[in-house]
């Protein structure tokens, strides 16, 4: 009678451990596939007294998988500096952040504008005060938790 009541212990746990690992499987599933599904949309108007362009660029993808396009601008109203997203479209995921890097990765002293307001449309991103824009030579599209790149633009300057 012990080895029944010990089989049935062990097919409860076993039972109680695939059903963790399928609920935590599920969640981690859900958390890095459902952004692929999501589309945020909007047009967020070009600043107001920003009518100096010092830059522009266009997106092209990432890494596979990756897709981004659009046309950046880096505006001026004299004494501060607002990256804007044009006709820009990219693959959504998980806590993706725009970057102004020196190159086409984000690497240590590249500044982060926050996170992506909408994978369609247009918006617009300010350059903390104290950041000279013109020290870096793209705007990169980062997913923070996995070091994934979604897409960068070169900026070409006026």
């Amino acid at each position: 009678m012990g080895l029944l009541v010990a089989m049935r212990l062990s097919r409860r746990t076993k039972l109680i451990s695939a059903a963790a690992v399928a609920v935590i499987v599920t969640a981690l599933a859900w958390y890095l596939a459902s952004p692929l599904f999501i589309v945020t949309g909007g047009q967020e108007a070009p600043p107001t007294g920003f009518s100096t362009v010092i830059a522009t660029g266009s997106f092209v993808d990432g890494e596979p998988g990756h897709h981004a396009e659009g046309q950046v601008s880096l505006l001026s109203d004299g004494t501060s500096y607002v990256i804007r997203f044009a006709n820009f479209s990219v693959t959504n995921g998980p806590d993706i952040d725009v970057f102004l890097a020196k190159g086409p990765r984000v690497a240590l002293g590249d500044v982060n504008l926050g996170s992506v307001k909408v994978t369609e449309g247009s918006s617009n991103y300010g350059v903390p005060a104290g950041v000279n824009p013109q020290e870096f030579a793209y705007v990169v599209i980062w997913c923070v938790p996995f070091s994934v790149q979604f897409g960068y633009a070169a900026l070409s300057f006026a």
